[in-house]
């Protein structure tokens, strides 16, 4: 089938795509858990937001390739399908749809109600309360409608959300560092010997809470058809967004440390003393107000991924009810059927992320946000050594060493997830197993239309 998209992004708009995308809510609440790992040692925080951006960058670039040798097909599910075969591609769609999207949609909204609990200063348990859930299911539902009645209004939300979370990443790095030097913040912190969140290896603990900010940079490659000069600019915008979110993120991060002591950082509330301790209590409120619109934001760009999942899977003929989920609405152009069980999912996985952050399953717990990177970077490993294998006519640096990195950024996030979560990592992997499972007879008997 011809492809009927126009090329009209030039070079910057490619680049503020890639920013945009990532940028979420991570950085946000991840610095509070980084800190609490590093203590003083400011550095092992830096270091593990340098190593897993330039991990998340090998990896991106490899796709980036594979974007500009498969023009008429976007997404990881169709360069999966599309270089390891149906099976695999259907099977890597499942995963997406069922369990990738849903639970970390189910977080994103999670944090957003969180974190407004915290603006109003609710006298509840941010972590997990009803007012909590409530607020995370009435996000959801919001950021359905808006997908459901007007994709193009979603897409528009996205993009001026971008600008917005870039407000207080900017404010609290530079703002913030020079308040921490003036005031000895940040010399006091460096000297102090505290540590929130003692563990045997701070760096692979902190390294594992940067990987979910890091997540989104697979969106760009559904657009490549539409970007000008894409064989040329799409690398480019991939390289030099993520040095730029590197950038950004380590410079917060230093901020964050330099706001207020240790001991008001690595608390619940710890972004917001940051806040406050640095713009006063009313500016303060209204940068963390900022961070709500940013969850927000992240959370539209994975509904408009997710919301087409099962919409991916059935135009293929495959998964639940192909041509249920196939359907497109007449007036708004969006797959609504497949958007419903999409939030039916969500709803699910925030009551399981909920009950993780209420302490339901002790030492037994599902921190997905976490263990989604040992199934993620594992299914991603067998696109790299195709690249290797059967791309021939590719340069030695793009047919082996991109591809070389990739395994080894994939594979020692995998390992690091694993060493740093231990045996609860075998109960998420049960669970996939059961899902994958429940997917592989779903599909039993699907034929490709």
């Amino acid at each position: 089938m011809k492809n009927q998209l126009t090329r009209k992004y030039g070079l910057l708009t490619a680049i503020c795509m890639v920013v945009g995308t990532i940028i979420g809510s991570g950085i946000f609440f991840l610095n509070e858990r980084i800190i609490g790992y590093a203590g003083g040692r400011i550095w092992i925080g830096i270091a593990a937001w340098v190593v897993g951006g330039l991990i998340a960058l090998s990896i991106a670039y490899v796709f980036s390739l594979l974007a500009t040798r498969y023009e008429r097909v976007g997404g990881l599910v169709d360069y999966s399908e599309a270089l390891l075969g149906e099976k695999y591609g259907s099977m890597f769609g499942w995963f997406m749809a069922v369990i990738f999207y849903p639970s970390m949609s189910g977080i994103l909204a999670w944090i957003a109600g969180r974190f407004t609990v915290v603006l109003f200063g609710w006298d509840v348990n941010p972590f997990f309360s009803a007012q909590t859930y409530m607020l995370a299911l009435f996000y959801l539902l919001a950021v359905f409608a808006i997908n459901a009645l007007s994709p193009k209004l979603s897409g528009k939300f996205q993009v001026s959300t971008t600008f917005i979370k870039l407000v207080p990443l900017v404010a609290m790095g530079v703002i913030g560092t020079i308040v921490g030097l003036t005031r000895g913040t940040t010399g006091a912190n460096i000297a102090s010997d505290y540590v929130f969140n003692p563990v045997a290896n701070p760096f692979l603990a902190a390294l594992v809470a940067t990987v979910f900010a890091y997540m989104g940079w697979d969106s760009i490659l559904a657009l490549n058809s539409e970007i000008k000069d894409s064989k040329r600019n799409l690398p480019i915008a991939l390289v030099s967004g993520m040095f730029i979110i590197i950038t950004v993120y380590v410079l917060y991060t230093f901020g964050i440390f330099s706001s207020a002591p240790l001991q008001e950082l690595t608390v619940g509330v710890g972004v917001l003393n940051a806040f406050r301790g640095v713009f006063g209590a009313t500016a303060g409120s209204a940068l963390h107000a900022f961070i709500v619109v940013s969850c927000l934001g992240a959370l539209n760009g994975l509904t408009m991924g997710g919301q087409r999942a099962f919409y991916t899977l059935a135009v293929r003929g495959r998964g639940l009810r192909p041509k249920l989920f196939s359907q497109v609405d007449p007036v708004t152009n969006a797959s609504n059927n497949s958007a419903i069980i999409f939030v039916l999912l969500v709803s699910v996985w925030m009551v399981v992320n909920g009950g993780n952050f209420a302490g339901w399953y002790g030492n037994f717990n599902f921190d997905m946000m976490g263990f989604i990177p040992i199934t993620f970077q594992a299914l991603l490993i067998p696109v790299y050594f195709w690249v290797i294998f059967k791309q021939k006519d590719l340069g030695f640096f793009n047919r082996f060493v991109a591809p070389t990195f990739a395994i080894l950024g994939s594979a020692f996030l995998v390992y690091a997830v694993t060493l740093n979560h231990g045996v609860r990592v075998l109960w998420y992997l049960l669970i996939f197993a059961v899902i994958m499972g429940v997917g592989a007879i779903v599909m039993l008997g699907k034929k490709k239309r």
